[in-house]
């Protein structure tokens, strides 16, 4: 009996370590605060060189345009696709998500791909 209630307390304790570890991919958004926009590659550039993202432990997020207009929203990853769900701060208060495919990434910085309202593919370096 006593071998019973060791063997469940060791398999909680481990099913609530690997609830808690963050994938690999959360943990590179995580590991730098602010993340600058350093190229962009596309034909109608939405992002501009030099804006700043920062993501948050608490899924959420701000967008520091250029024009000084400062954005934000919760973020959320499904697999490799990064959602940035942006508040409106109109009167209808709209979440406005927009999906990234998050390709090359690395401790270093990361590539997002997304197709633009002409479905167009766009990239985006961010360090």
């Amino acid at each position: 009996m006593r071998n019973l209630y060791l063997t469940l307390f060791i398999l909680c304790l481990t099913l609530s370590t690997q609830a808690q570890k963050l994938s690999k991919l959360e943990e590179v958004l995580q590991s730098k605060q602010k993340w600058s926009v350093i190229d962009v590659k596309c034909s109608r550039p939405y992002f501009e060189i030099g804006e700043t993202f920062t993501i948050r432990i608490d899924r959420k997020f701000y967008h520091d345009r250029n024009n000084y207009a400062k954005l934000g929203g919760e973020w959320t990853l499904d697999g490799k696709k990064l959602i940035l769900t942006y508040d409106s701060f109109t009167e209808e208060r709209r979440r406005i998500p927009y999906v990234y495919k998050i390709k090359k990434w690395g401790k270093d910085g990361f590539r997002l791909t997304y197709r633009n309202k002409y479905n167009k593919k766009e990239k985006v370096y961010l360090k």
